[in-house]
Formats: structure tokens, C-alpha cells, sequence
């Protein structure tokens, strides 16, 4: 891929732990996405039951007229939906009826015109939890979970030549957080999971933190070595989930090398879980997805503000991002929040704003922070 200018895949994992999103919202992201170069979307909610705790059972009939008809929209706007399993939990590898399981659940979706299928392991233990397992994969969760999709991709119906399989390991960061929280690696698990995953599955990677800062392609260039398949960016911006729900992230992506297209085949972000807010991060990720070369992170920021609220909005959503983001990194309550006094005059015309706009959602979604912002002037003018 080298000299790329762009991701071939562009888009969405809707994969936030909390509320889904409404399929009237997904299908305005489509339209908003498809416009600026969106072609991919990764449908795994983590609190969709039948994706996660209870991914065996099918859909019921509504939820499944639901996904049929987000499938038709995305068909429409050209925009490959990708569904995601996570069968990770409890899973047994070496049992053979949880992939005939799978793959009955996938036929009805291939039914449907779906040909992209991701299989999650991501947020399980760390090591293998059958006795079973550890004997038939040498205590290798890597291993297992490389096998289990060359087990799917070997079952699937022969008439299948189009479909595509992506894998998220359990490992998919070298953020020391992955291991506080679900046990140590095995060593090597990039390069087991390598030996035993076919060739054609893409790898699904976070960077070198779940949620970073920044992402080189100094970094993405060593993982690529060590995986050696098609990776595909899981970029945790600008998800707002679980330690991260009193932020917002509304501001520009960042601190991403324009050059990654050269290393990764595919670029997806995870969400705001607030479906109006999210709409001005997710512009300028698909500007950065579409044209890496040519993004720049304020001008694209810039005209998504005046795209959706008019360019006599911009000093407004200037103060509260500003707000948000000085309120972010220090990690405590908004009382000990400081602000310039230059700064008090504008947030204030922004509580202004807000209050004008007191009917539409996004002030609805912004409520929290609004509030944090009328305690921080309170306190600034009486001096406590």
C-alpha cells in the first residue's frame, strides 16, 4: 500500500460500552459520512445482548426488521456493513457447535447482502479458561483464537468467495492497562496469533495506547511486522465510555500521522455516545480518513461547526470545547477548574447560546457540562 493517500476502509465501529445509538441517528451518520468519504461501518455495541452476553440467540423479529432495514441504507449509500460477533466470553474454542452457531447467524445476514464479518475477542481474560482449551492450544490463547477463524473460514458455505473476516484480539494494545485489567499476555501472542490466523483476515489494533494520544507510523510499522496481516486502526476518538463519561471530546482529531495509509488498510473510529455532539468530532475524522496528506485539524474542525450551527456559532463552540477540554486531563471536579478572566466573558456568551437553544437535543446532551460551566462562573464571581 505504499504511497496511499487514503484508508481503503473508512468509517465507524460502533463499539461503546453504554446506550446504543437509535437506528434514525445511524442512518443520519450514513448520510453525513457517505458525503465525506465514510464507505464502512462495524456494527458492535457492546450492550447489544444479541451481539455480546447473548451473541448464540438470534435477533428477535423487531430488532431484527430494525437491522435489516439499517443494512438497506448503508446498501444505498454505499457503505459496507460490517457485523460484528463477540463471542468471547465463557467461549470454548475447541467445541465445534459455537461456530456452527456463528455461521447460522451470519448466513442471515449474508442473506441480506452482508460480506464483511469481524469476530471480537477484545475485554475477555487473558489466558484460555477451559481445561480444554489449554490442552488443545497449549494454554495459547493467541493460538485459539487464530484457529477458531481459520475453523469459521473453513466452515463457512463454499458459495461464500466474497466474504471477508476481521479479528480484534484480546491483545490489542500495548497499553499496561490491558493486562491490569484482564491478566497478563503470553509472550508473543502477536506473532502466535500471526502463525495461526489465514492470511486474508484483517487485525484490528488500538495503537500504542487503548486510547492514544497519538499514532505513528513508526508504531504502526513495528505492530505491522508482528502481526503480518491486513491491520485495521481502532481509534478510541471520540468514545466517551466507561472512566471516560464526564468527558467530551467535541474538538478535531489529532495526532495522527498522514502517513499510516501507507501501513493500514483500514481506519474506524469509536463514537460519542451522544449522537448530536458527536457529529463535529466524527467530520473531522472522516476529513483525516479520506485525505491524510490534506487534513488540517482546525480548519476541518472550523467548517464542521459552521456547517451545523452557521459561522456566528463558531466563538460559541470555541468556549465550550475549550471548557472541555481544560476540564479533561486534570481529572478533578469543575470547582477547582481555573479560567482566565478573559476566558469568563466567553463562556458566558456560550451559556447564552445554549440557553437560546434550550429546545435542541445537543443542549440536552451538553447538559452536564453546561451545568459544570454556570457552577465555574458562579464560583469565579464570588471569588470561592
Amino acid at each position: 500500500m505504499k504511497g496511499s493517500e487514503a484508508f481503503q476502509r473508512r468509517g465507524i465501529v460502533e463499539g461503546f460500552f453504554g446506550p446504543l445509538w437509535t437506528m434514525p441517528h445511524r442512518e443520519r451518520i450514513f448520510e453525513f459520512g457517505a458525503a465525506r468519504g465514510m464507505n464502512t461501518y462495524l456494527y458492535a455495541p457492546k450492550d447489544d445482548p444479541y451481539h455480546r452476553k447473548l451473541w448464540r440467540r438470534p435477533y428477535p423479529p423487531k430488532q431484527w426488521r430494525q437491522l435489516v432495514g439499517l443494512i438497506r441504507v448503508a446498501q444505498e449509500k454505499k457503505i459496507d456493513f460490517v457485523y460484528g460477533f463477540h463471542p468471547g466470553e465463557g467461549l470454548c474454542f475447541s467445541e465445534n457447535e459455537p461456530i456452527r452457531i456463528l455461521l447460522k447467524k451470519a448466513r442471515r445476514f449474508y442473506d441480506c447482502g452482508v460480506r464483511t464479518f469481524a469476530v471480537l475477542f477484545d475485554d475477555i481474560p487473558s489466558r484460555l479458561t477451559h481445561a480444554r482449551d489449554r490442552r488443545a492450544y497449549k494454554n495459547s490463547l493467541a493460538r485459539a483464537g487464530g484457529a477458531w477463524l481459520a475453523k469459521i473460514i473453513a466452515a463457512q458455505p463454499t458459495s461464500w468467495s466474497d466474504v471477508e473476516w476481521w479479528i480484534c484480539p484480546s491483545y490489542y494494545s500495548e497499553d499496561k492497562l490491558l493486562e491490569r485489567v484482564f491478566g497478563k499476555f503470553e509472550p508473543d501472542f502477536l506473532e502466535t496469533l500471526a502463525e495461526y490466523l489465514p492470511a486474508q483476515v484483517a487485525c484490528f489494533w488500538t495503537g500504542p495506547r487503548v486510547v492514544p494520544k497519538k499514532i505513528t507510523v513508526t508504531h504502526m510499522r513495528r505492530i505491522a511486522k508482528r502481526v503480518k496481516h491486513p491491520l485495521i486502526l481502532w481509534d478510541n476518538y471520540p468514545v466517551n465510555d466507561l472512566s471516560m463519561a464526564n468527558e467530551l471530546h467535541i474538538g478535531p482529531l489529532q495526532g495522527r500521522d498522514p502517513r499510516l495509509p501507507e501501513i493500514v488498510y483500514g481506519y474506524l473510529n469509536n463514537p460519542l455516545l451522544q449522537e448530536e455532539l458527536s457529529f463535529l468530532p466524527l467530520a473531522t475524522c472522516f476529513d483525516y480518513a479520506a485525505a491524510p496528506r490534506a487534513y488540517a485539524s482546525e480548519r476541518s474542525w472550523n467548517r464542521a461547526v459552521k456547517e451545523r450551527f452557521g459561522a456566528n456559532a463558531l466563538p460559541y463552540w470555541r468556549a465550550i470545547r475549550r471548557f472541555a477540554e481544560a476540564s479533561r486531563p486534570a481529572k478533578v471536579s469543575i470547582r477547582a477548574l481555573q479560567l482566565t478572566r478573559r476566558e469568563n466573558p466567553r463562556l458566558a456568551a456560550a451559556l447564552g447560546y445554549i440557553d437560546i437553544h434550550r429546545r435542541e437535543k445537543w443542549t440536552k446532551e451538553l447538559a452536564p457540562w453546561s451545568t459544570a460551566i454556570r457552577r465555574t462562573l458562579h464560583h469565579a464571581a464570588h471569588g470561592d
